[in-house]
């Protein structure tokens, strides 16, 4: 017994189906190719506010740029004041982290370690701008080797030659009006640094100059079969006519010598070593606001 199959009809398309069915098409192509954008909100970052206490000094900083995040996700490092789009909407974590030139080199911008991020919830509408202003200070375990700002004559950046800095209206002079050369240590010889555990360990200082300037680490080693006494000069500053601030780290140093102890060291000169721009009269290097700064156990 034979079956035959049966079929369904299906009415071939009217061109009218056809013509939707290509529009349909089209649309859908549209909506891939130029899917609709998101509208940012936007962030304008101030410059930090910072203050310190009593005991760590005058509130002198250089906070050149933020590294901003929302929400956790980095936006990146902006030079400040900045105005910062972002496509997260909505209450959001907003954290700002101070950023410093590392060494005085504008290209190694960092994160400060000594100074705390700062933090704020706001609400981010499309469109529209929040305007922030961070604050900082020191963190809480940051510890203080050394705080001199030349308000008496009783300044410790004297060590090995006590007449190298002068203090002339709560300034460190250092005058090489009759000299070539001058050097001289901190007073004071620290044995309490890391050497070992990348813990940061920065020297911080504002200064003008029309000299080179030289800033580094005596090594000590009071060890009777291998004494060692040895300098390093890490940062040449080259001459400016303003009042600057540098953030030097130390922690590379450190690490690498393991002495017992350190003092800081300097050393001015009128021979020009590559900066180009030395004063040939009035030759001197005015220091100010000086910190070494190690982190807590």
């Amino acid at each position: 017994m034979s079956h035959k199959n049966k079929g369904t009809l299906v009415s071939a398309p009217t061109s009218c189906q056809l013509l939707l069915l290509a529009i349909i098409t089209l649309w859908s192509a549209c909506d891939l190719i130029n899917p609709e954008e998101s509208l940012p909100a936007y962030l304008t970052i101030e410059s930090f506010e910072f203050s310190t206490s009593p005991e760590q000094g005058v509130n002198s900083s250089q906070i050149t740029d933020a590294w901003v995040f929302v929400e956790g996700v980095s936006m990146g490092i902006f030079e400040l004041p900045a105005t910062v789009p972002t496509l997260t909407l909505g209450n959001s974590k907003i954290t700002v982290f101070p950023v410093i030139r590392e060494n005085g080199v504008r290209s190694t911008p960092i994160i400060y370690p000594f100074y705390d991020r700062y933090e704020i919830d706001v609400e981010l509408t499309a469109e529209q701008t929040i305007t922030i202003q961070p604050t900082t200070k020191y963190t809480d375990d940051a510890v203080f080797e050394l705080v001199e700002s030349f308000n008496s004559s009783n300044q410790r950046l004297n060590g090995g030659n006590p007449d190298a800095v002068e203090v002339e209206e709560g300034v460190g002079v250092v005058d090489l009006s009759d000299k070539e050369l001058v050097e001289f240590t901190s007073s004071a010889t620290f044995i309490d640094l890391p050497t070992s555990g990348g813990f940061p360990v920065f020297l911080e200082f504002d200064y003008q100059t029309n000299v080179e300037f030289e800033v580094g680490l005596l090594g000590r080693d009071p060890n009777p079969v291998n004494p060692v006494n040895a300098t390093i000069y890490k940062v040449i500053l080259c001459p400016i006519d303003r009042w600057n601030k540098v953030y030097i780290n130390f922690q590379p140093e450190l690490e690498a010598s393991q002495l017992l102890g350190y003092r800081l060291a300097f050393r001015a000169s009128t021979t020009d070593t590559g900066c180009g721009n030395v004063a040939t009269a009035n030759q001197k290097v005015l220091i100010d606001n000086v910190k070494f700064i190690r982190r807590g156990n």
